[in-house]
């Protein structure tokens, strides 16, 4: 396990970008029906999801949140860091196996508060669609 990050506030700049790579594998699914217990047939049903327009059972788009609480309490800004809000908008569904690369670009920093506002893509690079969008508010604690 990898240690986590630490950027400080007056290191990040607008504009900055920073990405990691994801995937949904076998164990993170199974993991996230453990923990959370949503077995909703779109879920775990691949007839079900197939008959309803689907290639196969959809991921849970909560598994993007985890992969995102990961991305901001590890990599970027790291450590000292606590998200404020997490707004997302799913445009394509995700499915077993799928690789993503969750990139971040800071758009805004709010010196008295020491927030930073990022806006998030999450790219499915195994099908090489956007799956989502979003903006997120960090809090960046001081060292």
């Amino acid at each position: 396990m990898e240690p986590a990050q630490v950027i400080s506030y007056q290191d990040i700049a607008e504009g900055m970008t920073c990405q990691r790579d994801y995937a949904i594998t076998p164990a993170v699914y199974d993991n996230f029906l453990v923990a959370f217990d949503d077995r909703s047939p779109i879920h775990v049903d691949a007839a079900h999801a197939r008959a309803h327009g689907f290639a196969d059972r959809v991921m849970h788009g909560a598994i993007l949140n985890g992969f995102l609480s990961h991305f901001i309490g590890m990599v970027f800004p790291g450590a000292n860091s606590l998200l404020l809000a997490v707004e997302l908008r799913f445009s394509q569904p995700l499915y077993l196996d799928d690789r993503l690369r969750l990139t971040a670009k800071v758009v805004q920093k709010l010196d008295t508060q020491q927030v930073v506002v990022l806006h998030v893509t999450i790219l499915n690079v195994t099908r090489g669609v956007t799956a989502a969008t979003g903006r997120v508010q960090v809090k960046v604690r001081a060292i």
